[in-house]
């Protein structure tokens, strides 16, 4: 392939990886909706949940999510399906598996903090990306990337709060651990596992087809969640105590105003965006795909500012926009130049570390 078309290809990814971002931060309302429902049905607030009954819920959404994405996949792109390999297959249940675990984490924890908060934490992905690829696929990335992923991370302690522009400069804010919740734990540990699926998603897509692992990438995360539910589901008190008549989860999903979201999802930030990440993310390196998502919470973050209430009037669910905010601004900018920075060409035109 001539340096033109190597370069054209590459800015085919990244435009492609940059969609994938505006349908990933559309996802967190509407998660944060989810929750708000499951809380409602079963009398709960984030005071007063269980950690099994916030499991338990966000398998259960990410099961039917993926499930109803897997079933439409088959249907929209039979084709690819007639590609499908013994490795596609086992790559994709490598990649879903890592998948999985982080999604039941990510909304386990939307659960306690704000939609934009949760996609400024997954944005930490920029961190361990690079380690994981340097120890798996022996890749160094250029300093400049490596730069861009620090001056990413400024703008992340920023949108979060950890950081507050005081007296003409940056400081830790005096109260910014004293924020932390449980939910912030929980998506850092999904941060570990999100960053090995980015890894695997370049490794393997170097060497297969990388559109015909999806269809098992989607199986296997409907199937490990809605198993790890099934195996949960008995023992949360949430449930106990209220399942009678037109409670528990059937009820629950039967409802319009959850299973319409839940088709939503499936949709455009499932089978679209996941399609697009597993098509184009293996041309360009790991850790620059690790820095492009890094726009995941500034999409979020924009998307929380007027999805939320459109929301709370069709799921009669008190849900408020996010306000724009000098943090917002200041911490989005950041991030968008460590993006420019980590996608600046190397000398010698190849998409590179």
């Amino acid at each position: 392939m001539s340096e033109s078309a190597q370069l054209v290809s590459h800015r085919r990814a990244v435009l492609a990886l940059v969609v994938v971002n505006v349908l990933w931060g559309s996802s967190f309302p509407f998660i944060k909706a989810l929750n708000l429902l499951a809380d409602e049905h079963f009398g709960v607030d984030e005071h007063t949940a269980s950690g099994a009954f916030r499991a338990a819920a966000s398998a259960w959404m990410t099961g039917l999510r993926f499930a109803l994405a897997f079933l439409m996949f088959a249907v929209c792109c039979s084709g690819v399906l007639r590609r499908v390999r013994w490795p596609h297959f086992l790559a994709g249940i490598a990649i879903g598996c890592l998948f999985v675990v982080g999604m039941v984490l990510q909304v386990s924890g939307l659960s306690t903090i704000p939609a934009s908060r949760s996609g400024f934490l997954t944005s930490l992905a920029v961190v361990w990306t690079p380690i994981l690829a340097t120890l798996f696929e022996r890749q160094r990335p250029r300093p400049i990337v490596l730069l861009a992923g620090g001056v990413s991370l400024i703008g992340v302690a920023i949108l979060t709060g950890l950081l507050q522009w005081a007296d003409g400069g940056l400081r830790f804010a005096p109260d910014g651990l004293g924020q932390w919740k449980a939910g912030d734990t929980l998506t850092l540990l999904a941060v570990l596992f999100f960053s090995g699926q980015i890894v695997a998603v370049d490794w393997f897509g170097k060497r297969l087809d990388s559109l015909a692992f999806t269809p098992s990438m989607f199986g296997t995360t409907a199937v490990l969640a809605l198993l790890f539910f099934a195996l949960i589901q008995p023992s949360i008190p949430e449930v106990a105590a209220s399942d009678s008549g037109n409670s528990g989860w059937y009820a629950l999903t039967i409802q319009p105003r959850f299973y319409g979201l839940i088709v939503l999802l499936s949709i455009f930030p499932s089978l679209v965006a996941f399609s697009l990440m597993n098509r184009f993310q293996p041309s360009v390196s790991p850790t620059q795909a690790s820095v492009l998502y890094t726009l995941e919470p500034l999409m979020a973050s924009t998307w929380a500012m007027f999805i939320p209430g459109l929301l709370s009037v069709w799921c009669a669910v008190e849900y408020a926009n996010e306000r724009l905010t000098f943090e917002l601004i200041l911490g989005g900018t950041i991030l968008i130049l460590a993006n420019l920075l980590a996608l600046r060409p190397a000398k010698n035109a190849q998409a590179d570390c």
